[in-house]
């Protein structure tokens, strides 16, 4: 894997990207020295490294504490209840402000209304993800939309 994203970076090396590899919680990752090192090869290599779906499954805290990750990736079923469910909203709190006590950047999947888009920009997330901004594209048409 650090040798596949090694040469895709290579790739782009014209015109730089930024390459960020989710760890799911949905699957279980196993924790361990091997696993260690390989993240420690990503970030050599300036890869990021973000935790998928925070909050939703067993292994965050585990995640945060055994690997250097970089980024919390707020799952939309907290994101979606923003305005409607005061306890959604105390989650979303909680995890924006343990990522910036752990100096991470933070991204809010799922972001579909102005009101959701507004609450975590008061917030200062980072980055926002949903169909307020966009659909999913198939790589073609994604291509085809650039500049």
């Amino acid at each position: 894997m650090v040798d596949d994203c090694r040469n895709l970076l290579l790739a782009f090396s014209d015109s730089p990207v930024i390459l960020v590899l989710e760890l799911t919680e949905r699957e279980l990752l196993v924790i361990d020295g091997v696993t260690a090192s390989v993240i420690t090869d990503l970030h050599k290599l300036g890869v990021l490294i973000a935790i998928d779906d925070f909050g939703t499954g067993n292994s965050s805290l585990s995640y945060l504490q055994k690997f250097q990750v970089d980024v919390l990736k707020i799952d939309r079923s907290f994101v979606s209840m923003v305005g409607s469910d005061a306890l959604s909203s105390h989650i979303i709190d909680n995890i924006i402000d343990l990522a910036r006590r752990l100096k991470l950047k933070t991204v809010a999947e799922g972001v579909e209304t102005e009101a959701q888009s507004a609450y975590l920009r008061k917030n200062n997330i980072t980055f926002m993800q949903g169909y307020l901004y966009g659909r999913q594209l198939p790589i073609n048409e994604f291509f085809r939309k650039l500049p």
